[in-house]
């Protein structure tokens, strides 16, 4: 019995870390298309959804504030 509740839990919080992922990715896309334009936004929805860990948001987030066109923002975030 043990076991399974120790699997439920883990499946939980999996779960409650992927939304948390979709749900930053969702707000960097929102702030992106603020500052950008919703064209450059969409180029890029499929690379946010694919951030990895507080690190790749933070390095986005920095670019959205950095970057003067949404091309060079592109660029950047691209190049990781």
């Amino acid at each position: 019995m043990a076991e399974v509740v120790d699997r439920f839990r883990q499946g939980m919080d999996e779960l409650v870390r992927r939304g948390a992922r979709q749900g930053e990715a969702g707000l960097l896309r929102r702030q992106i298309a603020h500052r950008f334009g919703e064209d450059t936004a969409e180029r890029l929805a499929s690379q946010l959804d694919r951030l990895c860990g507080p690190e790749g948001i933070a390095e986005v987030t920095d670019a959205l504030f950095e970057c003067g066109t949404g091309e060079e923002f592109i660029e950047r975030v691209r190049m990781g």
